[in-house]
Order: C-alpha cells, then sequence, then structure tokens
C-alpha cells in the first residue's frame, strides 16, 4: 500500500498544477495498454503508426512495460500551476544519478531491459536521464503537441471547477473525492499498490488531473515531492464527436449542434475543426449565439473559449429526443 502522510499545515499548503509530462507519461501508458482508456481509442489509433518506438526506445522501456511503477523522475514536480515543457525537461534531465540508479532498481527488480542496458554502458544514470528527457521531447511532438491546446482546457476547467468547490468545503473534502482507487481519512492520502511506500507531503500536495488516467496515481520523485495525479472530470470529450441534437427552428441545426458541442469549452478554431466548418462561419454562428444569451466567451492566453449558458443548457434539454 502507498500511503501520503498530510498533516494540517501540509494541507493548507496543498495546490493544483498542470503538467505536460504527467500527462505524457499517462498517454505513453494509455499506447502499450488502450483498454485503460477506451474514449481515446482514435488518438491511439492515430499516433501509434507516428511513433518510432526504435527512436524512444529507452523512454518506451521506462514505461511501456508491465511493472506496477513507473520512475518518477520522469515526471519532475511542478514548480508553478503550468510549467512550459523545457523547464520540465530539464527537470528530468537533472535527476541525480542515486534516485535514478534507486528508481531503476525498483522498476526493474531483476534483469534491466537491453534500451536500459546501452544507455547506462554508454555515460551510467546520467546518460540514462538526459537521454530520457530528449525521448520525452519526440514523443510529446509526436503524440500529445497538436493535442495540447484540447487536453489543457479539459484540465483547466476540471482545476477551475475543484478550485470553486474547495473555496466552499476546503481542499479536505476535495481529496475525498478524486477518485475510488484514492482514499482520504483526514490526515492520510492512501491508495492500494503492489509496491509498500509510506512518504510524507512536504510542503503540501499538488493535485494534477489528467485526460489519460483511468485511476488515481502518485508520483514521489524526491523526499516529500508529491503528486496526485487522477482523471479529470469531461476527459471523454476530447476526442469525443459532437452530437446529434433536434434543431429549433428559430435556431437552425448548424448553430444547435454548436451550442451541444459547448459543454467543454473550445475555442472557434477547435468547433470549426469538429464540426468540417470555416473559422468564419463558426464565427459568425458564435456571435449570434451570443447575442441571444446562449453563450459566453472569456480570454484563455492567446484564444478564447465559448461556452453555453444555462438558458442554452435547458433549451439543448428540451431539444433533446429522449
Amino acid at each position: 500500500m502507498l500511503t501520503v502522510r498530510v498533516a494540517a499545515e501540509q494541507l493548507v499548503r496543498s495546490r493544483f498544477a498542470l503538467s505536460r509530462l504527467a500527462e505524457l507519461s499517462c498517454a505513453l501508458e494509455v499506447l502499450t495498454h488502450p483498454e485503460r482508456a477506451p474514449f481515446a481509442a482514435s488518438w491511439v489509433a492515430a499516433t501509434r503508426p507516428r511513433l518510432d518506438l526504435d527512436a524512444v526506445a529507452l523512454v518506451h522501456a521506462l514505461v511501456g512495460h508491465d511493472s506496477p511503477y513507473v520512475p518518477d523522475f520522469l515526471v519532475p514536480l511542478p514548480a508553478g500551476y503550468e510549467p512550459d515543457l523545457d523547464t520540465e525537461l530539464a527537470g528530468v534531465a537533472a535527476a541525480p544519478a542515486r534516485t535514478v540508479r534507486r528508481q531503476l532498481a525498483r522498476t526493474f527488480p531483476g534483469r534491466l531491459p537491453d534500451a536500459v542496458t546501452k544507455v547506462l554502458d554508454r555515460g551510467g544514470e546520467r546518460a540514462v536521464a538526459v537521454t530520457a528527457a530528449a525521448q520525452l521531447r519526440e514523443c510529446w511532438r509526436v503524440a500529445l503537441a497538436d493535442s495540447w491546446p484540447a487536453l489543457r482546457r479539459v484540465l483547466d476547467e476540471d482545476v477551475r471547477h475543484r478550485a470553486t468547490d474547495a473555496a466552499r468545503t476546503g481542499l479536505a473534502g476535495i481529496l475525498a473525492g478524486l477518485h475510488p482507487t484514492l482514499r482520504w481519512d483526514g490526515t492520510r492520502l492512501t491508495k492500494d499498490t503492489a509496491l509498500d511506500a509510506d512518504v510524507t507531503a512536504d510542503p503540501g500536495l499538488v493535485l494534477t488531473p489528467s485526460v489519460f488516467l483511468p485511476f488515481g496515481a502518485v508520483w514521489n520523485g524526491a523526499p516529500g515531492e508529491v503528486l496526485v495525479g487522477y482523471p479529470a472530470r469531461g476527459r471523454g470529450t476530447v476526442w469525443s464527436a459532437p452530437s446529434p441534437v433536434l434543431a429549433a427552428p428559430a435556431l437552425g441545426a448548424r448553430r444547435v449542434a454548436l451550442l451541444a458541442d459547448l459543454d467543454t469549452s473550445r475555442s472557434t478554431s477547435e468547433l470549426a475543426r469538429r464540426h468540417r466548418l470555416s473559422p468564419a462561419t463558426v464565427s459568425y454562428h458564435l456571435n449570434r449565439l451570443c447575442a441571444d444569451g446562449l453563450v459566453t466567451r472569456r480570454q484563455d492566453g492567446h484564444s478564447v473559449l465559448y461556452s453555453v449558458t444555462e438558458a442554452a443548457r435547458s433549451l439543448l434539454a428540451a431539444l433533446s429526443p429522449g
């Protein structure tokens, strides 16, 4: 069993974060075990032929095995809410040799895979860390770079929702509802695992949602550093096709279809791609829907995201065939 001890002073210092490498690690595991995320089947089918496993042999050996443990140094603790990819990869490359050595032994208690031995023979544990960082960059480019804006919106919406709940009930209430595989008793977060560990989160927990995780997960790369991953709300919407909805005569089928696809916030370009329309056409319909009070818009970095209003939800419920 894995036990993470969280005293009151550590609980108040806990926070949320988005981690590209945590999501990438989970995504690479899904490529090996696609049954864990059936809703991402289209992503798996598109990504598998594009990823050259020989070019990322070390990372594939570290992540794509059947051991219950994946080396934690592959997912460094995020220093802020959303560190950029270069910062996270620098953390992987800088992993201490003793940490890499210990985690390799934990991952492979028997014989090391040839891909790992080859790198170790060339430059030791430091070479493993540096090579892993370079190969993770390539995995990111092929597997997630194009999908990240859509994934990030789902992850960010999950954090917004849970942060709002935490403001009402406190973070302890959030921990109790992350996922059934993660149990919270007020001072300890536990998870049934094949490997026993007892760690203390200091200065506090870092919570990160994931589109790919089918269950709760914990990364403990260094003493006191505890990153807790959990399945994000609405994760199935990333690759889902727009659902057909009966059209209201005053709105038309096209606008109703766009409304029905905005339960998760999306940008004009994402809607255009999903509905096979030009961005100009989508923008026109969104402006009319905003004017009718059915859609709201908000700035998110360089993008503008659109969401349905409660009035739109009521309308869509009335239009649903069932």
